[in-house]
């Protein structure tokens, strides 16, 4: 089937969309120069695809949707054309174009209502099958199942493209990938260039079992406004902030606190969508919460803002996560803001966690409340904020990435040329 036959395929339907440019959006205040694809003097003009699960940036809760904000964001800042497709309710100055109204979650769809998510790729991928002159470039970002979808739909575009894999590939708890429409799917894997977040998340990725293509890493990064440009004295609490589950290991997390007798703020999101997160909050770690009330205190769902203050006050950041984390953006969060990490070493964890420059590595719950206090006294703060902002800027993230762009644009481009040559020598 040809590309035109392809495209063809997408402007069977017309579906109301949404379009908006919010000028508003706070973000930071640096203007970098523009990057260019080789050869041209001109910004390039990015499609940034978003799962349509919740908001971008996120309300509270949201690793994938805060880092696909802050790459838009510093993109826009750098006088790139960027396209944000993402669900109504989110906020950018990228023109937004939007075919749900709200994050699917917060409209009270459940996470394996495919359907809903196909409604938002597919039409996505259609208004960019339909203009392929409007872009140079389409960043696809998978995290969920659902977006499995988009590997097949990648494949019908035209234009240069690009995934990010932002969970551990490929991207379901099941242990076996059997079924007719699994395979189907992930055999465009092998046909699209991806991005990995850590060396670990590549190392799964490699190992799944899969044909993967995984041609670069490239950590998360963190705005300006993210970093901490003060001095803080008074830091007491214990600070623990992710989504409430069995590997993240909230139950630990408090558990250390209680035995080295510090106080932790749970800042947390129990999915309601999933039966394992009600009952392990439930069964394990709101017993804790009552028993212990001196030493712990769970205090919900925080945004952007109300984490950063969190993090701030923050001694020490606990995190005894018990799965191969492909990332842990909350760890560099902490970091970011003056709070050093004790982590169990697992995951990126191996590549985030600096002994003695950001945190330390434990190996129980005893070993992790014994290193709270020599953590908390002897890590520099300053020097550790510093480290994070040169390893993990936004502006180092999305060079790397306009830096990938730029070569998947340029190796189309050269395919293009091959092929044109080819029929004229024919």
């Amino acid at each position: 089937m040809s590309t035109k036959q392809k495209n063809q395929l997408f402007r069977t339907l017309e579906v109301p969309q949404t379009r908006k440019n919010k000028k508003t959006f706070d973000t930071s205040i640096r203007i970098d120069k523009v990057t260019t694809v080789e050869g041209s003097d001109k910004p390039l003009r990015i499609a940034q695809i978003a799962p349509p699960w919740l908001s971008v940036p996120p309300q509270n809760y949201g690793g994938t949707e805060a880092v696909i904000s802050n790459l838009t964001e510093e993109l826009v800042r750098q006088g790139h054309e960027v396209t944000l497709f993402a669900s109504g309710d989110s906020q950018t100055n990228a023109e937004l174009i939007s075919y749900v109204d709200k994050g699917l979650i917060d409209a009270g769809f459940a996470w394996d209502n495919h359907s809903e998510a196909d409604y938002h790729l597919i039409n996505s991928f259609r208004e960019i099958a339909n203009n392929p002159e409007k872009y140079d470039v389409v960043h696809i970002h998978v995290s969920s199942t659902s977006d499995l979808h988009t590997l097949k739909l990648a494949s019908q575009i035209s234009v240069p493209h690009i995934c990010t894999l932002h969970s551990r590939f490929p991207l379901d708890k099941r242990e076996d990938f059997t079924g007719l429409a699994d395979n189907y799917y992930l055999s465009f894997a092998q046909k699209t260039p991806m991005i990995a977040i850590s060396e670990r998340a590549k190392e799964d990725a490699l190992e799944s079992g899969f044909p993967v293509n995984i041609v670069e890493v490239v950590p998360h990064g963190l705005p300006d406004n993210h970093f901490l440009k003060k001095t803080v004295t008074e830091r007491s609490h214990l600070a623990w902030v992710g989504k409430i589950c069995r590997n993240k290991g909230t139950k630990y997390a408090i558990e250390a606190a209680v035995k080295a007798k510090r106080k932790i703020l749970i800042a947390g999101v129990i999915d309601e969508y999933v039966p394992d997160s009600i009952d392990y909050f439930n069964e394990e770690v709101k017993p804790l919460l009552d028993k212990h009330p001196e030493y712990a205190e769970f205090i919900g769902s925080v945004n952007t803002a109300q984490r950063m203050k969190l993090l701030e006050g923050a001694y020490c950041f606990l995190n005894p996560i018990e799965w191969e984390e492909p990332f842990g953006l909350v760890m560099i969060e902490a970091m970011a803001c003056g709070a050093p990490v004790i982590s169990y070493k697992r995951g990126a964890a191996n590549q985030l966690i600096k002994p003695g420059i950001n945190g330390a590595f434990a190996a129980s719950v005893d070993e992790m409340a014994e290193l709270v206090e020599s953590v908390g006294k002897n890590i520099d703060r300053e020097k550790m904020v510093a480290d994070t902002w040169d390893n993990y800027s936004v502006t180092r993230m999305a060079k790397r990435y306009v830096e990938e762009y730029e070569k998947v644009i340029n190796t189309a481009t050269a395919n293009l040329r091959k092929s044109f040559d080819a029929i004229v020598v024919a």
